[in-house]
This record gives structure tokens, C-alpha cells and sequence, in this order.
């Protein structure tokens, strides 16, 4: 089986786009009802024709405030530079608290990771099944969890966790900063599903300083498993990191990557998710994510919504996590 899905999903991939993008296209129609969820949590302002959200409704909370240890070569710490910090697990449920008065309704714990890619969560458990107490819903970033702190994310009673894979370890090192391969990533999946987590797997296109990279063998990491989401994120060049400068790739070959994981895994939940390049990168992303059979997006163009309507589907606004649709 581990030879023949990834036979298959290179096959697919290779596929001229012609007959890929309608042939994912009515893959969806027969598998889906024609709606497209539209995620437009709080962590940036959307405002359009259709729909403007709440800041408050659904934000980031990093438990390490700007501090990362690997320093990835995409990120430096700058993403986490827009979360609310919360760095014990005290100020974490005070924070919740907070929120919630506020009318948060959901929120995702993140923060960097330490040396061996691992979001330092353990402390945090307890913490964590507070802000569920609170009637919150939570989303945890994991990094590469071991067995320990999964079964602890478990009992903690969280809704979803999230986990990025790398499926090749050039990039792992290169980018990440660890020697790790595909397997190890599979395994910190592994470990998650195992304790009965819902586990929503991230997979960044580019994420090799713009080259395609692994990213077949990542999804070969999700589809070998009992994964129903994937969320397809794409390398967006951050100012003040080493891929300031980085052409990420172009939108046609995102499409490729979504149709490829419509046609091998027919009834996943597919999701474009927040962190992609701006511009007209951003609407081409879409409208080639609409063609591939996505479910559904963050953040979507005004062109995308109408684009979305004019093919059959009927969108609908979510101001909490793309996770969550």
C-alpha cells in the first residue's frame, strides 16, 4: 500500500493541469454538497462586500510571547510577533478569562518551539482544560508532540491540535533547523491521532525557500493515515527573515497540489488556509483552489466569494479558525 499511494499520488501530480483541475473539480461536486466555508478569524482585519469580521471573536495566544528557540529561516519569531502573549499557565487562563468577557468564543494556543521542535505545551495542560472549563473552543499548535504530551492534550479535552509536516529532510534542516525526516513527522502525527485527537495536518507549500520540495511526500504522510482535514498553506515572505526576498510559488502550482490531494483523498476536507502571499498571488491562489475542489479557505477575495457563486456554490462566513469550517 505505501508504494502504490505513493505511485498514485505522483501520478496524479503529473497529470497535465488541463485535465487535473476538472477532473478534482467534479470529484468534489460528487462528493460534497455545494457550499465553500469562508474563515475569516480575527488575527486580521477582513472587511468586503459580504462580510466583516469580528477581531475579537477568535485570536492567537503564543505561550512563549515572541520567544522561539529554532528560529526558523521563514519566520524568525515574526509571526509571533501578532499573537497575545501568555507565558505561564496562569496568564494563560487569566488571558482566557479575559477573552471570554470580551465575547471570544475560540482561540489557538501556539508559540515557538524549543530545540527539538516541540511547542512547549506541558505546563500548559491544565490551563489548557480551563479554557475549555470556560466554554471556550481551543486550538493547540503542537510541533513534533511526543505520546506524553498528546495523551496530556487528550485529558485536557481540546478541540483540535494542529501539526505542520515536512516531507523532506532537506527542508526540515535547511528551514527548521533539525535533523529530522518525513517519518519523524509521521510519527509526532502518529502520536496524536493515537490519543484520540482531532488532528488537522498543515502542509506549506514552498516552505524550501519557495522550491517544491516534499510536499507529495507530506501528503503521503496525511493520506497513510486516518486524517479527514488538511489545511495547504504557501510560503509567504516575511520582512526581517533570510526569505525576505523569496519568490514563492506560483499560484498554478498550489492549484496542482490541492487537485492532487481532491483526486487521492476524495472525501477529505481540504482547506486554503490563512498564510499565503498578497496581491494578485492571493486571487489566482483562490480561483485555482475553487478549480482544485476545496471545501474552503481563509480569508477569500472579493473576486473568489463571486467567482465561488458563479460556479454553483454557497459561501458561508466563519469568523473562527479555517480549521474549524
Amino acid at each position: 500500500m505505501p508504494v502504490e499511494l505513493r505511485r498514485q499520488l505522483a501520478e496524479v501530480y503529473h497529470l497535465p493541469l488541463k485535465e487535473l483541475l476538472p477532473a478534482a473539480w467534479r470529484l468534489r461536486l460528487k462528493n460534497f454538497p455545494p457550499v465553500l466555508g469562508l474563515a475569516t478569524p480575527g488575527s486580521k482585519h477582513y472587511d468586503s462586500g459580504d462580510h466583516r469580521n469580528h477581531r475579537r471573536l477568535f485570536v492567537t495566544i503564543s505561550i512563549t510571547g515572541q520567544g522561539c528557540r529554532l528560529q526558523c529561516e521563514h519566520c524568525r519569531g515574526e509571526l509571533l510577533k501578532s499573537m497575545y502573549p501568555a507565558t505561564t499557565p496562569a496568564a494563560l487562563l487569566e488571558l482566557g478569562r479575559q477573552l471570554k468577557d470580551g465575547g471570544c468564543r475560540g482561540v489557538l494556543v501556539s508559540g515557538g518551539a524549543d530545540l527539538g521542535g516541540r511547542v512547549p505545551l506541558l505546563p500548559y495542560l491544565e490551563a489548557l482544560a480551563g479554557l475549555k472549563g470556560l466554554g471556550l473552543k481551543v486550538i493547540v499548535h503542537t510541533g513534533l508532540a511526543d505520546l506524553a504530551t498528546a495523551r496530556g492534550l487528550k485529558n485536557a479535552g481540546v478541540d483540535q491540535v494542529l501539526l505542520d509536516i515536512i516531507g523532506d529532510r532537506e527542508t526540515a534542516r535547511r528551514v527548521y533547523h533539525l535533523e529530522m525526516d518525513p517519518a519523524d513527522y509521521g510519527a509526532a502525527l502518529e502520536n496524536l491521532l493515537s490519543a484520540g485527537l482531532k488532528v488537522v495536518p498543515h502542509i506549506v507549500a514552498g516552505l524550501n525557500f519557495g522550491r517544491l520540495a516534499g510536499e507529495l511526500e507530506a501528503l503521503y504522510q496525511v493520506l497513510s493515515r486516518d486524517c479527514r482535514d488538511l489545511v495547504l498553506v504557501v510560503l509567504t515572505p516575511l520582512p526581517g527573515t533570510p526569505m525576505a526576498g523569496i519568490t514563492p510559488p506560483p499560484p498554478a502550482a498550489v492549484g496542482r497540489l490541492l487537485a492532487t490531494a481532491r483526486l487521492a483523498g476524495p472525501r477529505l476536507n481540504i482547506l486554503l488556509g490563512c498564510a499565503r502571499p498578497a496581491g494578485r498571488h492571493r486571487l489566482w491562489t483562490e480561483l485555482y483552489a475553487l478549480r482544485a475542489g476545496v471545501n474552503g479557505m481563509a480569508y477569500p477575495h472579493e473576486a473568489t466569494v463571486a467567482r465561488a457563486r458563479h460556479l454553483g456554490l454557497k459561501p458561508f462566513f466563519s469568523d473562527l479558525c479555517c480549521s474549524l469550517l
